[in-house]
Order: structure tokens, then sequence, then C-alpha cells
């Protein structure tokens, strides 16, 4: 997940609790929003379409000495196909090859906000392309990040935390506050509107899912439909969660886990760098630090070691 210094605010005017879908149609909040497919949309959504994977198309450009660098990180993950490590950056998608070659896979322009495996060469993202609306809504890709295509809420959402679980994708649309859920990757319910940064839903059941709040870790047990604090917390930046333990990680580094699903905490280690994203993958630890960094750890994060340094 994607560090941020406070939880996304949301940008709706104050006092609105309607949730838009498309170009803003009024909604009750847990009333499931439907993309309808009409026929004047249809025009608009092949351009998009097709803006989205003319540009999408890889440049092939290789990091390395001297490259223009990430900008900033906000997801990386792990395609379990090939067991590669991407970086989703400000300036595209990226594929570590080896400690100084990071290979960048889509274009520059696809700035990604969101970013999710979903299975091999199998990605959905969230976030601005130079090409079509200034928000993407939901895209996926299906050949490893090369080219995008729209899935749904195209101008309307930026998915700033998405993830998928439990047969849906859970996101946070920084533009009105909103954590969504969506079984289809069309249609989409709202569950709540609260200020939030990173989340994770758990590995074991669906309707149990942690957030970085204001005020600290917040828990929900019913899918994202209310939340409340965490007693005892550790202070956290960002967090993800797999079948070995929720990870986190606070704004000075420090790595914690709970193996209850927060219930206990243990300080485990600290990352060398300032983390931007952090993420686990069959108990290995991975995080994306300041100056394009990227370090792994199998030992809970008591050591680490470069997976990308750029000289």
């Amino acid at each position: 997940m994607s560090r941020t210094s406070q939880p996304t605010r949301p940008r709706s005017r104050p006092g609105s609790g309607r949730k838009t879908q498309g170009r803003g149609a009024p909604a009750a909040p847990t009333r499931k929003i439907v993309i309808a497919a009409l026929a004047g949309l249809a025009v608009l959504t092949s351009v998009v379409v097709f803006a989205l994977r003319g540009q999408g198309s890889s440049d092939d450009h290789t990091a390395g000495a001297g490259h223009e660098g990430f900008g900033h990180v906000h997801g990386i993950a792990v395609d379990p196909g090939s067991g590669a490590l991407h970086v989703a950056t400000h300036v595209g998608l990226f594929r570590i090859d080896d400690p100084r070659t990071a290979v960048r896979v889509s274009k520059d322009d696809l700035d990604l906000m969101g970013f999710t495996v979903v299975g091999p060469r199998h990605f959905l993202a969230s976030g601005h392309s130079a090409h079509g609306p200034a928000n993407v809504g939901l895209i996926e890709s299906t050949d490893g990040g090369a080219t995008w295509r729209e899935k749904s809420l195209s101008g309307a959402a930026d998915f700033h935390g998405l993830q998928v679980a439990h047969g849906s994708v859970y996101g946070y649309n920084s533009t009105d506050g909103a954590f969504m859920v969506s079984a289809d990757q069309r249609s989409w319910e709202q569950r709540s509107r609260t200020a939030i940064g990173a989340f994770a839903v758990s590995p074991i059941d669906g309707g149990t899912v942690l957030a970085v709040g204001r005020d600290g870790l917040q828990r929900s047990t019913d899918g994202g439909r209310s939340w409340q604090p965490v007693p005892d917390a550790p202070a956290v930046g960002l967090l993800t969660w797999d079948r070995t333990g929720v990870w986190t990680v606070s704004r000075n580094g420090a790595v914690w886990s709970s193996t209850d699903g927060g219930g206990q905490w243990q300080r485990r280690g600290v990352v060398p760098g300032e983390p931007h994203s952090f993420a686990v993958q069959d108990g290995t630890l991975f995080a994306a630090l300041s100056g394009d960094r990227v370090v792994a750890s199998t030992d809970g994060g008591a050591t680490w070691t470069d997976r990308y340094a750029p000289e």
C-alpha cells in the first residue's frame, strides 16, 4: 500500500453524502451503482479505451544509472506467474529485473495511484493519464501492464487504494472519500465515506478490513460499512496483510506485525529508509523507499536486501 502523510481527505463538498457514478448521478450510500451500456456513452468509452491502450504500449524503457526516477511509488506487488516484482509509480509501471535494472512496461504518462495484482500478468489500477479523463477510474491489464483498458468509473473515481480479495475488488476513492466494493469490476457498492490512507483486507474473512485513519488504525468487521479504532495499535503509515499476519510500517520506518488481526503487536525491525509503499507476499516483505530503492526481507523485517538500488 502507498504511504500518505495523512489519510486522504475526500474532495467532495462539505456536507455532501451522495455517491457518484460516471458523471455524478446521486445514489443512497449503500445502493449499488450499475454502469449502464448507453449507446451515446459507448462511443465515448471506445475512445477512452483506445486512448488508454494506445498510450499504454510499453516503450521498453530500462531504468538504471542516470534514469529519471520513479517519482513516487504508490504500489508494489509480485506477479504470481513470473515472480517478478512490479512497482507502480507516477511515471508508469516498472518491472524489477535485477538490483540495477527496472524496465518500464507502460508509458510514462500513466500515473498509477492504486495498483493490485489479480493473477499472472493480470493487474488492476487507477490514477491519471495524459490521454483521456483526468481520473481513469478502474483500469485493467492482462498483458503484464503493457496495455490497459477501462473497466468502470472512468472520470469519476481516483482509487488511492485497491485490493483484490475474496473474489471482489475493494477500493478507496479519494475524490469523495468513499470506501467501495465491486464483485464484477463494473458495478460498485459504496460501503462508507471516511478519511483513510492505506487499507488491507483479511485473507481469511472478507468482512474484516484494517485501515489507517486520521486518529490511528481502524477496523471494520462488516466489510467497510462501519469503522472502530483498534486499541493499543502502533502508529501506522502503511499496512499489508497475508496469511502470516498483519504487517505495518510506521512513518519512521518501524516494522510491526500481528498474528491475531491486530489484537497483539510485536516490533520486528526497521526499514532502511523512508518508506513509500509496502507489501507482503508469502511471508516476504517488500518496501519501496525514497531514492528509488526497493528492498526485501525474508526474516520479518530484521534484515533487508536490495531488490533495486540504482547507482
